[in-house]
C-alpha cells in the first residue's frame, strides 16, 4: 500500500487563504459539473473579523468507512488508503455523516438527487494531476502532508463571556 497523503492548509499557524472559494468551486465543478455549495468536498470557514480563513477537508481517518452498512461497496478504500464513495451503491442512510468526528462534518449528503447520496473528498483519486483544489488555489496555501494535521481543540469559556 502506498503512503497515505492528506490535503492540508499551510502554513498551519497563519492563514494564507484569501477566502476566494476557488477550491470549493473547482471541487464541485470537477466532481459534479456544477458550482454549488452542496456539491463541494472542501470547506472554507471564513473569518470576517481577522480574515484568518480555515480550510477543512476529509482527514481520511476511516471512521465513516467503519460505520457504513455497505462498506467496500458504497464506501470504499483504494490501494492508496483513500476512502471514497461509490455513489451508485450509496443508500443515503447518513450513518457516515453522523460518524464523522469533525466539525464541520467532512462528509455530507448531496440532496440534489431524488435520493440523497453521501459525498466526501477523495483527493481527486482518479485525476492524474492530483487534487484540483491544490492546483487551482490562487495563493497556493494547500499542499500535501504525510501526516494528518490534528484539529485544534475548541475551548469553551465559562461565565458570561
Amino acid at each position: 500500500m502506498a503512503k497515505k497523503r492528506y490535503v492540508v492548509q499551510y502554513p498551519e499557524d497563519v492563514s494564507m487563504c484569501a477566502g476566494c472559494n476557488s477550491c470549493e468551486v473547482v471541487c464541485a465543478l470537477l466532481h459534479d459539473g456544477v458550482v454549488s455549495p452542496k456539491q463541494r468536498r472542501i470547506f472554507v470557514e471564513r473569518d470576517t473579523v481577522m480574515f484568518m480563513h480555515k480550510i477543512h477537508t476529509c482527514r481520511q481517518c476511516g471512521v465513516c468507512y467503519n460505520k457504513c452498512p455497505k462498506k467496500d461497496t458504497a464506501l470504499c478504500v483504494d490501494e492508496n488508503g483513500i476512502y471514497y464513495i461509490n455513489r451508485d451503491e450509496c443508500i443515503g442512510c447518513g450513518l457516515c455523516v453522523k460518524a464523522c468526528p469533525f466539525t464541520p462534518k467532512r462528509i455530507q449528503m448531496d440532496s440534489s438527487e431524488p435520493k440523497p447520496k453521501a459525498i466526501k473528498c477523495d483527493l481527486c483519486r482518479t485525476r492524474p494531476e492530483g487534487p484540483a483544489c491544490m492546483e487551482f488555489c490562487q495563493v497556493k496555501c494547500l499542499g500535501f502532508s504525510d501526516e494528518p494535521v490534528p484539529e485544534p481543540e475548541v475551548k469553551k469559556r465559562g461565565g458570561l463571556f
